[in-house]
């Protein structure tokens, strides 16, 4: 038996919109990966053929200016996190996060017709 937790796989999750692969989530994940001299990592890629579909499966910044990502001349980029001159490095303190998942199986006898 297995439960899952979570709403989706660890896997990078694209979108292929119109000619265009936008990463929908995994943003972190991908960063992370490349950091660390990562360069191929498994993604499920979404084939969307209209803009209604886009609005059902894309993140919020997608679905609120969908051209952006779709038809702009030169979109964001994975290796725009890279560029020092695009980001700032900003030191957080470090924080442990606790998931507690919980099982319970519950035996009942009813009588039988």
């Amino acid at each position: 038996m297995g439960i899952a937790v979570g709403f989706s796989s660890n896997f990078l999750n694209a979108i292929y919109a119109e000619n265009r692969l936008i990463l929908n989530n995994g943003n972190h994940r991908a960063y992370a990966l490349r950091n660390l001299g990562v360069a191929h990592a498994p993604c499920v890629i979404e084939h969307v053929s209209s803009r209604d579909e886009l609005d059902l499966v894309a993140a919020s910044a997608v679905r609120s200016d969908p051209d952006l990502y779709l038809k702009h001349p030169r979109p964001m980029m994975l290796k725009d996190y890279f560029n020092p001159k695009l980001r700032k490095a900003v030191p957080v303190h470090r924080r442990l996060r606790q998931v507690i998942v919980q099982f319970e199986a519950e035996e009942n006898y009813a009588p039988a017709l």
